[in-house]
């Protein structure tokens, strides 16, 4: 396993990107194929008083190369696109949040992307690590914003060191839409290769932790279920995704 991300991480440098899936869309990274261990195995408890069996098991997921955005959604994007702009802390550069899961991904469609399936978007957050975080155990103010460093402050996008694959604030920031529905079970029934979310349950869900959450909610598998009320999320924005056309033989 680690053998082979080191050597699709090697290829992705070794080659120009257009060798591998054409040129890549402005503002979006390519994401290599490959498989890697989604979940964990890890047990701990949150501060808001329930385990991380949502999170459990770990267990092998192989995913197709897909374009990612490298940066979240800023509020200049959306207004630009959408023609209205809720986010309760206003500033063109800031992530758009409070948004509900159907306008994350109506603005997706109209840039000709989708939201990331779940597994997409863990895997391309780890780019690689097998550790809590991606940049390795424990917190590294250098990646992210959370509420250990934010001083209850939305900073702008991509002011943080993107991960190994060029992805800024996966984690910290806003809270990310997933295309998935939300089970608690889920990770014990997944498919291996692509696997799309379970049948229909009562959210979707968010992905990366916030600029208002503690150290508690920053780890690369934190799940939560997102209410399709945006009062109920005010922290929550989006990041889209999309796919690679397969070549015709």
């Amino acid at each position: 396993m680690k053998k082979y991300i080191l050597f699709t991480f090697i290829l992705a440098l070794a080659y120009p990107v257009s060798s591998l899936a054409g040129e890549v869309p402005d503002g979006m990274v390519l994401v290599p194929g490959g498989c890697f261990m989604m979940g964990t195995n890890k047990v701990f408890e949150y501060k808001m008083g329930w385990q991380n069996e949502r999170e459990r098991p770990a267990h092998k997921v192989c995913l197709n190369s897909f374009y990612l955005d490298k940066y979240e959604v800023n509020q200049k994007s959306w207004q630009a696109l959408m023609g209205y702009n809720n986010s309760p802390i206003k500033g063109a550069d800031l992530p758009l949040s409070e948004i509900d899961w159907r306008e994350a991904v109506r603005y997706c469609a109209k840039t000709g992307n989708r939201l990331p399936t779940e597994a997409e978007w863990e895997y391309a957050a780890r780019a690689g690590s097998k550790a809590d975080n991606p940049w390795g155990d424990g917190i590294d103010r250098d990646y992210l914003w959370y509420g250990g460093n934010s001083y209850r402050k939305l900073w702008p996008v991509g002011t943080k060191k993107p991960n190994a694959w060029g992805l800024h604030d996966m984690m910290g920031g806003v809270w990310e839409w997933v295309a998935d529905w939300f089970s608690h079970s889920y990770y014990k029934d997944s498919p291996v290769n692509n696997p799309q979310g379970p049948p229909r349950h009562s959210w979707r869900v968010i992905r990366g932790g916030s600029w208002v959450d503690d150290e508690d909610f920053i780890h690369v598998t934190v799940r939560y279920e997102g209410m399709s009320d945006p009062t109920e999320d005010y922290w929550v924005g989006v990041r889209c995704a999309r796919s690679i056309p397969k070549k015709s033989k």
